[in-house]
């Protein structure tokens, strides 16, 4: 029979705490968590975090395009640095895209640490949203 390493005391206590764990689960008891657990497993499960970022995004769009071109255009998806931009039609396709250098340089400026390699644009139908 192989020899056994002798545990430390925080290593003993451990597996003691896990025992109990275990009896208690066994018991039909649930061991207590932490309310900010609880909270972050329920928002992510839900997708709050994401709609947060999502609008977050949209209203940093708007502060970059300004009010005139944020009524024709909306962020998407952002993956791998590449934003993808919704746009009304054609001819706010074209502008953005002449103003395509300017605006990643002011997209790099954003604060969430979020980083914008590229912008893609594309053509769609944009909701009337209040303001």
């Amino acid at each position: 029979m192989p020899r056994r390493a002798k545990l430390t005391a925080q290593q003993s206590q451990d597996v003691e705490n896990l025992g109990q764990e275990i009896e208690l689960r066994r018991m039909g008891f649930r061991v207590p968590r932490h309310v900010r657990e609880v909270l972050s497993r329920h928002l992510s499960r839900r997708g709050y975090a994401q709609i947060q970022a999502v609008a977050e995004l949209q209203s940093f769009w708007r502060s970059v395009v300004g009010p005139q071109w944020a009524e024709d255009s909306r962020p998407g998806v952002l993956r791998r640095g590449v934003l993808e931009v919704l746009v009304r039609n054609s001819t706010v396709l074209q502008e953005l895209t002449f103003r395509k250098r300017q605006l990643l340089q002011q997209l790099a400026e954003n604060e969430q640490g979020l980083e914008f390699k590229n912008l893609k644009f594309r053509v769609g139908e944009i909701e009337k949203v209040d303001t």
